[in-house]
């Protein structure tokens, strides 16, 4: 189902499920949003040993948010980047040194909020082939991958609740490996393999 047999299927069922209104060209969402701090992420997704697999970082302890958790790279909206898919490109070049050049934005999901105030743009692409990951210490611990196979597998995918600011707050969580995937990030992926899921049906 998503072996390199069926690479060609797999970009059209993206281009598919995935907004793509203003794209290929920019995007910009980042307005009416005015209590939160617009942010975007990419979620770059890549062909390994005929498979294809989503990269993921492990952020830096030093950070002030979300330190030592699973994240996609990006981060918060500059104005120099005057798109948000911008933002999105600019900090995984940042962070783990993969350039636009090497970046294919095959379109972007629903946007998602954060308990840190952000309101995040998904933007999802496919690496091109010789990228190179090159680690930014000061912002990124680890850089790992995982199939996108195991993410589709429903029974991977669990759901807990924490009280959060005296409020139960459910969530999504992966463990693959040493990896505990959760939050956020978790959640996307969530709504990537759910719109990837019916289509492939």
């Amino acid at each position: 189902m998503l072996n390199i047999e069926n690479k060609d299927k797999l970009y059209t069922n993206l281009k598919m499920v995935l907004k793509r209104q203003l794209l290929p060209t920019e995007i910009w969402q980042a307005s009416g949003h005015d209590e939160f701090r617009p942010a975007a992420v990419l979620v770059p997704m890549f062909w390994q040993n005929d498979e294809i697999h989503v990269l993921l970082t492990k952020r830096s302890e030093k950070l002030k948010h979300h330190s030592g958790q699973v994240s996609f790279p990006g981060g918060g909206f500059d104005e120099s980047d005057i798109t948000i898919r911008q933002a999105a490109i600019r900090e995984t070049q940042e962070e783990i040194g993969i350039t636009a050049d090497f970046i294919d934005i095959v379109g972007y999901l629903d946007d998602v909020e954060t308990i840190s105030g952000f309101h995040v743009t998904p933007f999802v692409a496919i690496l091109k082939d010789g990228f190179k990951v090159i680690k930014n210490n000061d912002e990124v611990a680890e850089v790992f991958s995982v199939p996108l196979s195991f993410f589709i597998d429903e029974r991977n995918c669990q759901q807990q609740s924490a009280n959060y600011k005296g409020k139960n707050v459910n969530y999504y969580i992966y463990q693959h490996e040493k990896y505990t995937i959760w939050g956020v990030t978790a959640e996307i992926i969530v709504k990537l393999t759910t719109k990837l899921t019916k289509q492939l049906k």
